[in-house]
C-alpha cells in the first residue's frame, strides 16, 4: 500500500507547523539538549585585591616604570601601565621554585588522573559559575595589570574562556573516549582503538596581552585530560597572577575535593622559563614570539618534550572590490583596535582593492581620530588603553617614519600619546598609515600596535602574493560577497587559519584546533586536537572474538622453518588474498591449500 500526501498538504498551516516542528526538533533537538544539560556546581569565592577597586589611588607613581629594577636583583616591579602607580614587588621564581613545584603537581595528578570525567566536569562548571558572577572583577584586575579597557576584557578574558569551558564540558569527554579504528580484513578477528591517557604534568608558558584567559584556557585543557600543570605566566602580569587568578583555580579545585598544588604558578625572567621548559614536564605549550620560541623547541629537545608553539601573526584583511564598506569597516576597526593591537591573530594588514581604498582610508581615518585613550579604571569612555610593555613605543615610532621615508603615507598618529592627567601612562596613539610595500619593515615585522596599515591592490592574485608576502602564517580573513572569489583566494593563503567576511570568529569556534604554520609555530591547541595534544595516544587491539579465533601461526611459518621455499609461497599468496583482484585471491587460495595441504615446494631461490 503506498503512501501518498494529500493534494493540499503544501497550503495546510498546521500541517507545515507540524512538518517544521518536527525537522527542526531533529535539527536542533540534540544541540539544545546538550547545551542546556546541566553539570553540578560547588560555589566558592575569592577576595578581590584592593588596587583592583575604582578609585584606588594607593602605591608610588614611577615616572620610568619597568619590571626590573637594577638595584633589586631578583624582584619583579609590578605596576599599572596606565598610570605607572606601584602594584607590588613580587619575588621572581628560580629553578629551585620550579623543581619544587613539578614534585608538589607530580603528587597531585597522580591522585588527579583517576577522577572521573563526571567528576572533572564539576571542577570546570563551578570554574564557570564564579566566572560569570565575578566578570567585572576579573576584567578589573586584567585591566589594572595590563591597562586594558573592560570592553577588551570582556571579549578577550571572559567570552572566550567562557566558551572554552562550555565547548569542554559539552564535548571533551567525546574528544577523549576510546576511538575504534577499522582492524582491516587481515585483521578482521581484532578490535582496534586508540586510548587517550594523561601525559602527566604538562607546562604552560603563556603571554601576558590576556593574562586571564591565557592562563585559563591551556589549564582548562590539561585538567580535563587529566594532567596536572605548571603555568608561568608572563612576569609582565605577575601580579593578576599570584594575587588573583591562581587563587581562583586553586580555590576552585580545593572547593571541589581535589588537592590544589595540582596547578603551580611561576612567575620569573629568562632563568624561570629556562628552568620549566628543562624540568622534565610531560608537554609544553608556549605562546610568545618566534625568537622565544625557537629557544623553547631547542631546549625542550634535550628530553623529547613534545611541544605546541603558539608564535605570533601578521593577520591580514583582504577587502575585496565587491563589499559593503559600511558593514567591514566596524569590523577592520574592532580587529586592529581591540586590545590597542595586542593580539596574535590582530588585523596587522589591511589588503584592500585600489578602487576601495581612498574611501576606506577616509572612513577609518575619521574613526580613528575620535578614539579615546586614557587608563581604563580611572577615565570613562575609553575606547583604547595602554600598551603593557614599557618601552614600545621607541620601537613603534621607529617603524612608523622608517615607512614614511621609504614613501608610506601617515595618515594620523604614529608616535606616543601623553595623557594630560597620566603622563606616565604608557600610551601609543591609535595609528593610520598607507601606500606601503610588503619590503617595508613594518609589513614584515609584528608590531603588536594600535597601527592600522593599508595596503592597496588591483588583481586576486596580486591580494594572493602580498597576503603571503611576510614568514608569519597565523591567521587570516577574506572579505568578499561572492562567496567563490573569496573561498578562491582563502585557499590559496599560507596560514594556519581563516575566515570569510569576519575577523578572529574562528577562536570563537572552541571546536577547532587554533595555531598556524611558519614562523607563527606548530602544534595546535583548541578543539578535540588541542585536548589530545596533552595526552599519550596509545594504540590497542584486542581479540574480538576470543573464545572463537586468534592468531596462530601454521607450522610453515614457525620458527625454525623447515622450508624456506614454502614460507615465501604462503606469505607472498596471503598479500594478495588480501590485495589482489578476485582471480589472483582465488589462485592464491589453491596455492596456499597446496602448501599447507598436499606437501612442500622447493626452497625459491631470493
Amino acid at each position: 500500500m503506498a503512501f501518498t500526501l494529500p493534494p493540499d498538504w503544501v497550503t495546510d498551516t498546521a500541517t507545515l507547523h507540524i512538518l517544521g516542528a518536527v525537522v527542526a526538533v531533529s535539527l536542533v533537538g540534540p544541540v539544545v539538549a546538550r547545551f542546556l544539560r546541566r553539570t553540578p556546581s560547588v560555589k566558592f569565592q575569592v577576595a578581590l585585591p584592593e588596587e583592583a577597586n575604582p578609585g584606588w589611588k594607593g602605591g608610588e607613581l614611577l615616572k620610568n616604570p619597568s619590571i626590573q629594577d637594577p638595584a633589586r636583583p631578583g624582584q619583579i616591579i609590578c605596576y599599572d601601565p596606565s598610570t605607572g602607580r606601584h602594584l607590588a614587588t613580587i619575588r621572581a621564581h628560580t629553578k629551585a621554585d620550579v623543581d619544587e613545584a613539578l614534585i608538589k603537581a607530580r603528587k597531585a595528578q597522580a591522585k588527579w588522573a583517576k577522577a572521573t570525567f563526571a567528576q572533572r566536569k564539576v571542577v570546570l562548571q563551578s570554574l564557570l559559575d564564579f566566572i560569570l558572577q565575578n566578570q567585572e572583577s576579573i576584567c578589573r584586575v586584567a585591566a589594572r595589570d595590563t591597562g586594558k579597557t573592560m570592553v577588551d576584557g570582556k571579549f578577550g578574558e571572559i567570552l572566550t574562556t567562557c566558551e572554552r569551558i562550555r565547548w569542554t564540558l559539552a564535548y571533551g569527554e567525546d574528544a577523549l573516549k576510546d576511538e575504534y579504528r577499522d582492524p582491516g580484513l587481515l585483521m578482521f578477528y581484532k578490535s582496534a582503538k586508540v586510548e587517550y591517557r594523561p601525559m602527566g604534568v604538562v607546562a604552560a608558558l603563556v603571554s601576558w596581552n590576556y593574562p586571564f584567559h591565557n592562563t585559563f584556557g591551556p589549564l582548562i585543557t590539561a585538567l580535563f585530560a587529566g594532567n596536572g600543570i605548571l603555568i608561568k605566566a608572563s612576569e609582565q602580569v605577575a601580579w593578576s597572577t599570584t594575587t588573583y587568578f591562581a587563587k581562583i583555580i586553586r580555590t576552585c579545585l580545593e572547593a571541589c575535593g581535589h588537592d590544589p598544588e595540582l596547578v603551580q604558578f611561576l612567575v620569573g625572567f629568562q632563568e624561570c622559563g629556562e628552568a620549566v621548559v628543562k624540568s622534565g614536564v610531560e608537554g609544553i605549550t608556549f605562546i610568545g614570539s618566534p625568537q622565544v620560541g625557537a629557544k623553547v623547541a631547542t631546549a625542550a629537545s634535550a628530553n623529547l618534550t613534545p611541544c605546541v608553539l603558539e608564535l605570533g601573526g601578521k593577520d591580514v584583511a583582504i577587502v575585496n572590490k565587491d563589499v559593503d564598506l559600511k558593514a567591514v569597516v566596524p569590523i577592520l576597526m574592532r580587529g586592529v583596535f581591540q586590545n590597542c593591537g595586542q593580539n596574535c591573530i590582530g588585523l596587522e594588514r589591511i589588503i584592500v582593492h585600489e578602487s576601495l581604498h581612498d574611501k576606506l582610508v577616509e572612513m577609518t581615518g575619521s574613526r580613528i581620530k575620535q578614539l579615546k585613550q586614557g587608563p581604563p579604571l580611572e577615565v570613562e569612555n575609553i575606547d583604547c588603553g595602554s600598551m603593557t610593555m614599557s618601552g614600545r613605543s621607541d620601537a613603534l615610532e621607529a617603524l612608523v617614519q622608517d615607512a614614511v621615508k621609504s614613501g608610506a603615507t601617515l595618515v594620523h598618529g604614529g608616535g606616543r600619546f601623553i595623557h594630560p592627567q597620566f603622563p606616565h601612562g604608557q600610551f601609543f596613539t591609535p595609528t593610520l598609515i598607507t601606500d606601503l610595500r610588503p619590503t617595508m619593515k613594518i609589513a614584515q615585522e609584528e608590531t603588536f600596535a594600535p597601527i592600522m596599515a593599508i595596503f592597496k591592490f588591483s588583481t586576486v592574485k596580486e591580494a594572493i602574493t602580498l597576503a603571503n608576502s611576510t614568514p608569519y602564517s597565523l591567521g587570516s580573513n577574506v572579505f568578499s560577497r561572492n562567496q567563490k572569489e573569496g573561498r578562491y583566494i582563502m585557499d590559496h593563503l599560507r596560514v594556519g587559519m581563516s575566515n570569510l567576511n569576519d575577523f578572529g570568529v574562528n577562536y570563537l569556534c572552541q571546536s577547532l584546533p587554533f595555531g598556524g604554520v611558519g614562523i607563527s609555530g606548530y602544534g595546535r591547541f583548541g578543539g578535540p586536537e588541542g585536548l589530545r595534544a596533552v595526552c599519550h595516544q596509545r594504540s590497542i587491539t584486542v581479540d574480538r572474538w576470543p573464545m572463537l579465533i586468534q592468531t596462530f601461526l601454521p607450522p610453515v611459518l614457525q620458527y625454525p622453518m623447515a622450508n624456506v621455499g614454502d614460507a615465501i609461497v604462503v606469505t607472498r599468496d596471503l598479500v594478495n588474498i588480501i590485495y589482489a583482484g578476485w582471480v589472483g585471491r582465488v589462485k592464491s587460495v589453491f596455492e596456499i591449500v597446496k602448501v599447507l595441504v598436499v606437501g612442500a615446494n622447493e626452497p625459491e631461490v631470493l
